[in-house]
């Protein structure tokens, strides 16, 4: 018998960009939206929830996130002989539970999915399935795998240089357009949803010295390949002339565009028709130039100069944090995202639209995802009060849903509010 959960006189901002709707009703059968409207049938028995003073809106989508980085809650926090052993044992802790830390922290933030953006590979498909059968609660996750670039290049080269097996299980070090496109096959045939290439010899961890950097045929054979298997590429770039290459190469997204040790921080024109003319998304990680807004003020700045060009130029731009960095913590970073992109010159709608529907379509399931619409997955977050008069106030969160599930409900702490009849659990 089918479940239902009616969700009645809300104000919904839809993700499709379109004025609020008030006094709405939102009927989920199962995992998905059956109906929208301010009239609309739904079934005796269903479960009613009276959201009158409440906006309702699709779950949060994270482009960029790193699952098994830190989840430090500051920006000046130091990596150190005396902060790695409590880090170390959060690390392992969470990491023997599946993330489990991690995947509410999420949750509780209305972020109901997220690209990963390279990990241990096959760990990071097998959780994505534990989660996708319903054997573990948690965000709907979307996982590139190991992370390609050149021999030696980032992260092999950097983060990753002092860890065999890491390097072994996160990297696919590629310098030949064969090898890149077997990789890519086998990666295919094993279940990953995306490919994940870095197209940058910006070396973060010592701005003086270069990094080796993937040949431009290699990423467009691996970009090809990836198309060939119906897969997305996502690429980091840190500066408008290996963004152009990328673009030029097919890439679908654009990760950064611009970081720490670029020369140029303005998108020629050129570039900037490139990216519109593709339909290349672009995911400038604006959490994480906040978090380094100290060390990097004039990049920071520029992200935001950035993010408004391409913006009112007509380019996608889709959210993605680069949670796993210190200060943007899993969850958390969509919010501070948001709020950059509205601190840049958006709108908080249009700050929202590249939170839901954006990503959404950057991901290649904005049929499923990303907007309340009818037919849609039931992805959902409530919050109190309005975030279109102040982008904040999509922290406010009372109620996640996620594939018609209800995850987190805090409505029961606001005075007449709660779920009635068969409430689904929490």
């Amino acid at each position: 018998m089918a479940k239902s959960l009616v969700l009645k006189n809300a104000t919904i901002i839809d993700g499709t960009g379109c004025e609020p709707l008030e006094g709405t009703t939102v009927v989920v059968v199962d995992n998905r939206i059956s109906g929208v409207g301010t009239k609309v049938d739904y079934p005796a028995e269903a479960s009613v929830v009276d959201l009158k003073g409440f906006t309702l809106m699709p779950g949060f989508i994270d482009c960029h996130v790193h699952l098994g980085a830190f989840v430090v809650d500051d920006p000046d926090w130091q990596f150190n002989a005396i902060s790695f052993v409590p880090w170390f044992t959060s690390f392992l802790w969470d990491y023997f539970r599946s993330f489990a830390r991690r995947r509410r922290l999420a949750i509780e933030n209305g972020l109901t999915s997220f690209r990963s953006a390279g990990d241990i590979h096959p760990h990071i498909i097998q959780l994505r399935d534990r989660i996708a059968s319903g054997k573990l609660g948690g965000p709907r996750i979307f996982a590139p795998g190991p992370i390609f670039t050149a021999p030696g290049g980032h992260p092999a080269g950097t983060i990753y240089r002092r860890n065999r097996y890491i390097v072994e299980h996160a990297t696919r070090q590629v310098d030949d357009t064969a090898r890149a496109r077997d990789e890519v096959r086998k990666l295919a045939e094993e279940g990953v949803d995306c490919i994940k290439a870095i197209y940058c010899d910006q070396n973060l961890m010592d701005l003086a010295n270069r990094l080796p950097k993937l040949r431009l045929d290699v990423l467009a054979a691996m970009t090809d390949e990836a198309h060939l298997h119906n897969l997305r590429i996502m690429v980091h770039t840190g500066n408008p002339d290996d963004t152009r290459d990328a673009a030029n190469a097919g890439v679908d997204s654009i990760e950064h565009g611009l970081l720490p040790g670029t020369e140029s921080t303005e998108f020629p024109d050129d570039v900037v028709k490139m990216l519109v003319d593709r339909g290349t998304y672009y995911v400038p990680t604006l959490a994480i130039a906040w978090a380094n807004r100290k060390k990097f003020p004039e990049l920071f700045n520029a992200a935001k100069r950035a993010v408004k060009h391409l913006h009112e130029a007509g380019v996608h731009i889709a959210a993605g944090t680069d949670s796993g960095t210190p200060g943007v913590v899993i969850g958390k970073g969509i919010h501070i995202e948001m709020a950059i992109m509205v601190e840049a010159g958006l709108s908080p709608m249009e700050a929202i639209v590249a939170a839901t529907r954006s990503p959404a379509e950057n991901l290649g399931r904005g049929s499923d995802l990303g907007t309340v619409e009818a037919g849609k997955l039931a992805d959902i977050v409530v919050v109190a009060d309005n975030p279109l008069e102040d982008i904040s106030h999509t922290t406010n969160i009372r109620m996640v849903i996620k594939d018609g599930e209800v995850l987190v409900n805090n409505l029961k702490t606001e005075a007449g509010q709660g779920m009635t009849r068969n409430s689904p659990p929490v």
